[in-house]
């Protein structure tokens, strides 16, 4: 399977991981649903800050590894779901303050339907966290054998937000050095999987990178973070 490729190769870069989870942290509430919690790699983190943590993911494979790695954890529910189907037959009346998406909505062809399933989910007040893609001119091999359908930019990630009830609170983009090596294993060697030297070395530089990135204040960038708000009069 080749998401579970990406996933474990993503997996041996514990600092990039630290960054995007610190990127998306000081927009997450107390009641949080993960959607598309894969292998739960950035779910201990929010058990560590969170009251209660539902996580929804599609895929089998992924499930049972998450199941296996929180056996037993009380304040943690896992699910399979189809993120752009209806939600609340499955999660019923449970409300959520946060909505984190965090390199998922690219794998979901629905984007808008899924988009409209989190306001509904979500308390008036309410945000959802979306980490996606940046730059869709980058789109190449990696993107298609990780199962994206689409990379975005942030006015047609807006568009869509705000089609589905939200409005935008926040948004920037971040990780333009990785651009580089995307497009190079992407586009012009055609490989199927990040190499995970590349990626070990990429890791190893994060930190330094990280504070260029926030001085300069790049323009692009591998990622987009946005955050949108569900209406305090807003209903599901």
């Amino acid at each position: 399977m080749t998401e579970l490729v990406h996933l474990q190769t993503l997996s041996e870069a514990p600092h990039f991981n630290d960054l995007i989870f610190s990127r998306v942290e000081p927009f997450l509430g107390r009641r949080v649903l993960e959607v598309g919690m894969g292998m739960g790699q950035f779910t201990e983190r929010l058990l560590q800050r969170c009251e209660r943590v539902v996580g929804i993911e599609l895929v089998e494979e992924f499930l049972a590894l998450a199941r296996r790695r929180y056996q037993g954890r009380e304040r943690l529910e896992i699910f399979q779901a189809d993120a752009s189907a209806s939600l609340a037959p499955l999660l019923g009346d449970r409300r959520f303050d946060t909505v984190l998406c965090m390199n998922v909505l690219e794998h979901i062809e629905e984007d808008v339907a899924a988009l409209r399933n989190f306001h509904a989910l979500l308390e008036p007040g309410g945000r959802v966290v979306l980490i996606v893609p940046d730059c869709p001119w980058l789109f190449n091999k990696l993107d298609r054998y990780g199962g994206h359908f689409r990379r975005y930019d942030r006015a047609g990630l807006q568009a869509k937000l705000e089609a589905a009830g939200f409005s935008v609170e926040h948004a920037h983009s971040f990780n333009m050095t990785g651009i580089l090596g995307w497009f190079v294993n992407g586009a012009l060697l055609r490989r199927k999987y990040p190499p995970v030297g590349q990626v070990r070395l990429f890791d190893r530089l994060v930190p330094w990178l990280d504070r260029l990135e926030r001085w300069i204040g790049p323009p692009i960038g591998m990622s987009i973070l946005m955050v949108g708000r569900k209406g305090p009069d807003a209903h599901a």
